[in-house]
């Protein structure tokens, strides 16, 4: 699925910390590397004086902008230098691109035909960290192909092994457009992982107040009624659990296990069932979050695009963002499931309600 992998840069240390993740990633999957950066455009493009018969005259002022091109240029050449024991081998590109940072970012994966974008949320310290912190913010709306945001304080392990198999909590929410998230989240674990050592959990979160809220709106919320939706629920991730275990995927050699969570604080359980198990055995911890950033039609895509921005700066673990395409969304707002299917093993199911 990852043939080209886009990895944007802001002359940080911290930002380069994403390069031995892509490398891992395309070396798996055979993919090339761009190299991105971008040179915002300069507030001031001109000095003004009087011309001739007293108009206004404007010299443009090249120089500063051709200059911070080719720092740029020259940057990512030595980057490349400086990373070549993660690079060898891989074909690498370069791009220096000027303009407002998220939008060219997502521009230039368009036009290099980029399927996954890899950065670090935090590149730089103090205001400056805010730059490439705001490209995650707005790939929840705006990004036209995956992205893989990691985090200065939670990597992505570079040597998992047996008792710490790579774990990556997909976050589903019953509708077919968070479903989405599947696909491009079993080919990262696969890639990251080695065979056999990659498990995909499937946690359903279901958005029911409490039975016992201070809200009279909350009343009519019975105990019959939330086991209810807790079966209906443990069903659904269980269906969804077996066509990711029947499916041609099998090489992925991908476990699957799944759980359901009854909040309505959706963002913060995603976040506290990815984290809490850190200090837990190593084969329980998590990795990777992975979600859509709109799981539900009509009014409930606003709730789940809500949920998806504010996890970015939350959660100190890697999120994969999915932003479906439009033939991916097309007649798919009512929430039927889709079928995706992924790896031919034994699927292991248990309930955690927060």
């Amino acid at each position: 699925m990852f043939q080209r992998i886009l990895v944007p840069l802001d002359g940080s240390e911290g930002a380069e910390r994403a390069i031995p993740v892509a490398a891992r990633i395309a070396r798996t999957s055979s993919a090339s590397i761009v190299f991105i950066r971008v040179v915002p455009a300069p507030a001031r493009v001109g000095t003004f004086g009087v011309g001739v018969h007293g108009t206004v005259a404007v010299q443009p002022e090249v120089e500063a902008t051709e200059k911070d091109l080719a720092d740029a240029a020259s940057y990512l050449e030595a980057i490349t230098t400086a990373y070549t024991g993660d690079l060898v081998g891989l074909d690498t590109e370069i791009d220096v691109a000027t303009g407002a940072t998220s939008p060219t970012i997502f521009l230039a994966a368009r036009d290099e035909y980029v399927d996954l974008i890899v950065m670090c949320s935090h590149g730089e310290t103090g205001l400056k960290r805010w730059v490439l912190g705001s490209v995650a913010h707005e790939a929840v709306r705006h990004s036209p192909v995956p992205v893989l945001v990691l985090n200065e304080h939670g990597m992505i392990p570079s040597a998992p092994d047996a008792t710490h198999p790579l774990r990556v909590l997909v976050a589903l929410d019953g509708s077919a457009l968070a479903e989405t998230a599947l696909e491009p989240a079993a080919h990262l674990i696969a890639a990251l992982a080695d065979p056999g050592q990659g498990e995909m959990h499937l946690l359903r979160m279901v958005d029911l107040p409490s039975a016992y809220g201070k809200m009279k709106s909350q009343a009519y919320i019975s105990d019959s009624m939330q086991e209810e939706a807790r079966k209906e629920a443990e069903k659904y991730v269980k269906a969804v659990a077996d066509r990711l275990c029947e499916g041609p995927f099998v090489a992925f050699k991908l476990n699957v296990t799944s759980s359901i969570a009854v909040s309505t604080d959706v963002a913060g359980t995603i976040i506290k069932q990815a984290e809490q198990a850190e200090s837990a055995e190593p084969s329980a911890r998590f990795d990777v979050i992975a979600m859509a950033t709109h799981g539900c039609g009509g009014l409930r895509r606003l709730v789940m695009g809500s949920v998806t921005e504010h996890i970015p700066g939350a959660t100190r673990l890697p999120l994969l963002i999915v932003r479906p395409r439009e033939d991916e969304t097309a007649g798919k707002e009512s929430g039927e499931a889709t079928k995706v299917e992924v790896t031919e093993v034994e699927t292991q199911t248990w309930v955690g309600l927060l």
